[in-house]
């Protein structure tokens, strides 16, 4: 291609100098010239500024031409010479793009050529514009395009003198020779060792060859060897940073340190002139620097090279894997230097410990997991197992023999067809191995086991061997057994219920009904789940249990109970109550719901009637009542009146004629007089009680202690001013404090009566917790009574003593009990004769 263009160029210059040369002939040779003139005119800013504005204006100057004398031959002499000047440095630029087009990777200091490039192209240039000045005086483009070539060659000068020194550095063929050399064996050796760069080392090997050959051949030929070892160098160069091996050289003597740059790479450094063996060993990590030292002092005393893997820490701060290569270099007996190799084997290493760490992750899981591997070759026969496969196959190592009877003789007899088709299988049609079988143990127990596996097979496609593994799923199978039972069960439990039973998922679809629901309800099973309990729910009943559904989803309870009405197949409603359960997985997420729904439509009918029954039963009771209230008027009021006249009377026999009457007389006078008294107490006491039985009662949190120290209080201010009464301080009780106050009145007063006739009388309030419960009692230490009487103890009008001992009507422990039992609470006693009484009772 180059000699074709070499051609063409040079008939183009003999038909151009033909050319001139004709024109020479026919020029005019009497024309005068025109004398160019020379401007005086002082340059300021707008002559400057008119300068770049008019670059190709012509009229300031005349054509060259008319400036000066030239001849025809002189004229045309000087422009076909600066054509052809301008064309040849129009093609050298051209030439030198087409080079770097072609030589894009690896030549050095591209923008000098770019550069030359350019200065060549403006030098071009300037002659071309002189050849068109002989015609069109463009005087001032000429100067602003010879501006712009001065600039670019003094910049391609200044790049020159900076890349010099760069270029001075370029070792010289024969240091190259020898350091390729010395690199040789150095790359021979890690040959074997490196398989993950076996590519950048077997193309380092045949560049070597290449180099030994060719230096062998062309000594003679400097330019020729410079240039192979220069693209050897780029070439070793891109070898080291494909395999991340950098090259090092150690001066013993100095203990300075040459590296190349890919050593910096891999210690994250930038080039550095001053390194040397201590601040290289800086970057081993310090459990590793002893070991360094030894190598290198071993090395020196044996001159032995020495190979490690240690671990280093970069400039910036990673720890990574390296293996160091050192080879002695000996004179006369000693060493002088270490020259070596420096690889990143981090990748490698870390990979290795992530497989290591891999097998023992798969060796516990296979342990875990009760799976036994197993090898079986397919033409020697021969078999190997695992030390997990022998305990799965119950077959200890030292009877085991390798062969495939070892195996054989343990599978259940029903079970041998079975392996045998799926192992034929397997070999034949290239399928996987994936069965389940039984085998038996040396105790006739019997071990489901599941096997997989895959044939191997050789260059040729014929099968090698088999390789697996084997899982005892005994276990597995039992549960699975066990949990279809389970199921059958509830299966069962569900349909056979008497009592409907839906399963609901989640978005309260229907997932299951029973029998019973079904014929409860009037549909169909797949009626009722494609309607949906929310459908056929009584429209009032529909938000019955959003409350109690959400609490139940946040797991605040575990179920709940309701009634309320679904419609059956007629329309008609029906009660029924409903227990809704949540069965939740493992993770205590809702699975589905269970809701138990029984028919309860009689019941609530009956309790209609029972409602009505009471309502009818209250309406008379409350007729009785008014009975009552009009009954107690009419006794107090018509009783009174006569007990007020026999009382009055016997005060006016007794005022007015006592002087006629005996002694007989006066005490008859005097027992009728008491006698009304004593009626009138007891009209009291039995209004008391009948208000006490039909009083509305209001429950309120009541200070016990308090209204009881009230009560001893007046009593102890009245009548009983000797008696000590002691009150447990911070009692407390919810009850009715008007029925309470009435109580603890009747029980302290019936107390300090009781007791006033001993020495020291006291009555004590307190409280014990019996079977826990909290247990009031009040203590006298009075006359007591005898206990087989107790039985009367809380009757109307029953006394264990005479009037003539204590007074009363018999009505007070009767009201005491009548308002204990109001507040749902018990009340007895426990007593002995001359010993005091203890009153019990609760309030609940």
């Amino acid at each position: 291609m180059m000699r074709g263009f070499r051609r063409h160029f040079f008939v183009c210059c003999v038909l151009l100098i033909l050319l001139v040369f004709n024109v020479l002939a026919y020029a005019k040779s009497d024309e005068k010239p025109i004398t160019c003139q020379v401007s005086n005119e002082v340059v300021d800013v707008k002559v400057q500024s008119e300068f770049f504005s008019g670059l190709l204006s012509t009229d300031s100057w005349p054509a060259r031409w008319n400036c000066g004398i030239w001849t025809p031959f002189h004229g045309w002499l000087y422009i076909v010479s600066d054509f052809l000047i301008w064309l040849a440095y129009f093609m050298i630029p051209l030439i030198l793009g087409y080079y770097l087009y072609k030589k894009q990777d690896g030549i050095p200091f591209k923008f000098i050529f770019l550069l030359f490039i350019a200065f060549i192209l403006f030098c071009g240039l300037t002659h071309l514009i002189d050849a068109i000045i002989f015609w069109f005086p463009v005087y001032r483009l000429s100067a602003f395009v010879r501006f712009l070539t001065a600039m670019v060659s003094m910049g391609t000068v200044l790049a020159l003198v900076k890349v010099t020194p760069e270029v001075l550095k370029y070792k010289s063929p024969e240091a190259l020779e020898k350091l390729v050399s010395e690199l040789t064996a150095l790359n021979r050796r890690l040959k074997d060792e490196i398989l993950q760069r076996e590519r950048a080392e077997n193309e380092l090997k045949r560049l070597n060859e290449d180099l030994e050959r060719k230096v062998d051949e062309r000594t003679e030929d400097l330019k020729a060897s410079n240039s192979i070892l220069k693209r050897t160098n780029e070439l070793f160069q891109s070898a080291q940073e494909a395999g991340k091996i950098g090259v090092w050289q150690m001066n013993v003597k100095e203990s300075s340190i040459f590296c190349s740059e890919e050593v910096y790479r891999i210690l994250e450094l930038t080039s550095i002139t001053d390194f040397n063996f201590e601040k290289a060993l800086g970057f081993v990590h310090k459990d590793h620097r002893n070991k360094v030292r030894e190598a290198i002092a071993r090395a020196e005393r044996t001159c032995e090279s020495y190979d490690l893997e240690v671990k280093l820490i970069t400039a910036k701060e990673n720890n990574i894997w390296v293996r160091i290569v050192g080879l002695p270099v000996v004179k006369d007996g000693k060493m002088v230097s270490l020259r070596g190799l420096l690889m990143d084997i981090d990748l490698a290493k870390t990979s290795q410990e992530k497989m290591e760490a891999s097998k023992r992750v798969l060796s516990l899981a296979l342990e875990a997991g009760e799976i036994g591997a197993w090898n079986w070759n397919i033409k020697t026969g021969s078999l190997q197992w695992d030390a997990y496969m022998h305990n799965l196959m119950d077959h200890p190592k030292e009877n085991f023999k390798g062969i495939i009877q070892d195996f054989t003789e343990r599978i259940h007899p029903d079970d041998m067809d079975l392996v045998s088709d799926a192992v034929g299988d397997t070999i034949r049609k290239d399928v996987k191995y994936d069965i389940v079988y039984r085998i038996l143990s040396r105790d006739g127990q019997t071990r489901i086991l599941h096997s997989k596996g895959e044939v191997t097979k050789d260059e040729n496609g014929e099968p090698v061997s088999m390789i697996g593994i084997c899982m005892n799923i005994t276990a597995q199978k039992l549960y699975e057994q066990n949990l279809k039972e389970s199921e059958q069960r509830f299966k069962a439990t569900i349909d056979y219920s008497p009592i409907g039973v839906a399963l609901l998922g989640t978005d309260g679809a229907l997932i299951k009904v029973n029998k019973a629901l079904t014929h409860m309800l009037g549909y169909s099973e797949a009626e009722l789940l494609k309607l949906g309990l929310h459908k056929i729910t009584y429209t009032e009943d529909r938000n019955l249990d959003l409350e109690q559904r959400k609490n139940l989803q946040q797991g605040n309870i575990h179920t709940y109970q309701l009634d309320k009405r679904y419609l059956n197949v007629d329309g008609l409603p029906i009660w029924v109550q409903q227990n809704v359960s949540a069965v939740r997985d493992e993770a205590g997420d809702i699975k589905y719901f269970i809701a138990q729904i029984m028919d309860i439509t009689e019941r609530k009918m009956a309790e209609k009637r029972i409602q009505e029954v009471v309502r009818q039963r209250t309406a008379q009771l409350e007729a009785t009542n008014h009975e009552l209230e009009a009954f107690s008027y009419s006794v107090s009021h018509d009783l009174r009146s006569p007990l007020r006249s026999i009382h009055g009377f016997s005060q006016a026999l007794m005022e007015d004629y006592a002087d006629q009457l005996d002694d007989i007389g006066k005490d008859y006078l005097k027992r009728v007089s008491s006698a009304s008294v004593r009626m009138g107490r007891l009209i009291d006491d039995l209004l008391a009680l009948s208000r006490i039985s039909r009083q509305e009662i209001s429950f309120e949190p009541v200070d016990v202690s308090a209204l009881a120290s009230h009560v001893a209080e007046h009593l102890n201010n009245d009548q009983y001013t000797h008696t000590e009464f002691t009150v447990t301080p911070g009692l407390k009780a919810s009850a009715d404090k008007g029925l309470l106050n009435v109580a603890l009145e009747n029980l302290f007063e019936n107390a300090a009566k009781y007791s006033r006739k001993v020495p020291n009388p006291k009555v004590e309030l307190g409280v014990e917790t019996i079977n826990d419960r909290q247990v009031f009692y009040i203590k006298d230490n009075g006359v007591g009574f005898d206990m087989k009487y107790s039985d009367k103890l809380f009757g109307a009008f029953q006394r264990l003593h005479g009037d003539n001992e204590f007074e009363g009507t018999g009505i007070g422990l009767a009201t005491v009990k009548r308002i204990i039992h109001r507040h749902g609470g018990e009340i007895w006693a426990e007593s002995a004769v001359d010993r005091g009484s203890t009153f019990y009772f609760t309030l609940n």
